[in-house]
């Protein structure tokens, strides 16, 4: 199938838009699945209300659908899609996006991280939105596991000084000597009481530091298998993954709009996107 514009200009065949269906094209044109990077990545979410993210398709451009989620198709030498992973932002979550490029040429072309770039105007003023490399993330998720691994261990001190007190055992009672009533308290320890609570302690450290180290390597693997990177693009070939947002500053009523640029081969293909307050 082939798409033109008003103007009879084929923008994109139905070849073209596999793309949407987060597939990479190879040359030869073999498929294979590209992950979207469905967890995380998005800052600590209050009682906000959610955001709809709107593509508006500039000159050059066509707007379709995939799944579900309104998505562009940039044509020029070359095509490149922009999708967001959720149309639906909850809070102040940090957006999200495929980016795919195609190579229509027939030399190879490097798809950079770092030509990859947002801006948000407030207020008549352009100011630069950031677009979180590869790098950046791990380091984050990196911290984010230290902080995390720092609370386990502060809670595994916590269940070390329970077990330990939980040998003690307190006894009241009551003594009746010479006509006269009184109580008394008793303190004995019990030690098998004490090795069964810290055993327990014990495991529920394991358990904690093993749910951590998995989670971790997961997060780590998702980073790797989705967000973008530097790839050398070959004819013919499709070549994509996410890139992550700061969330875009606050502009009073009005819909938070930016634009996302992509360089490659050359050539800009700029989007234009709106976060609409639901």
């Amino acid at each position: 199938m082939r798409a033109e514009n008003a103007h009879g200009k084929t923008l994109y065949q139905q070849s073209d838009i596999q793309i949407a269906d987060s597939l990479t094209q190879t040359p030869g044109g073999n498929m294979r699945a590209i992950p979207l990077l469905v967890f995380l990545i998005t800052p600590l979410i209050g009682g906000c209300a959610s955001q709809k993210i709107q593509l508006s398709a500039a000159p050059g451009q066509e707007a379709i659908v995939r799944d579900g989620i309104p998505s562009l198709i940039s044509k020029k030498k070359n095509l490149v899609m922009l999708r967001p992973n959720n149309q639906l932002l909850k809070g102040n979550a940090r957006p999200a996006f495929t980016v795919a490029v195609r190579n229509l040429g027939t030399k190879p072309e490097t798809l950079v991280e770092a030509n990859i770039n947002a801006h948000q105007t407030v207020d008549g003023k352009q100011a630069a939105l950031r677009v979180y490399r590869y790098d950046e993330l791990v380091r984050e998720e990196k911290t984010r596991q230290t902080v995390q691994a720092i609370g386990a261990v502060l809670s595994a001190t916590a269940r070390g000084i329970n077990a330990a007190n939980a040998g003690y055992v307190n006894t009241t009672g009551t003594v009746h000597a010479n006509g006269n009533y009184g109580t008394y308290t008793a303190t004995t320890y019990d030690p098998l009481r004490a090795q069964i609570a810290q055993q327990n302690a014990n495991y529920e450290t394991r358990e904690d530091f093993a749910a951590l180290q998995a989670q971790g390597e997961q997060n780590l693997s998702l980073l790797q298998n989705t967000i973008l990177k530097d790839n050398t693009v070959m004819p013919g070939e499709w070549i994509g993954g996410t890139i992550v947002l700061d969330p875009p500053a606050y502009s009073g009523s009005a819909p938070k709009s930016y634009a996302i640029t992509v360089d490659f081969a050359g050539e800009q293909h700029e989007f234009l996107v709106s976060q609409i307050t639901n």
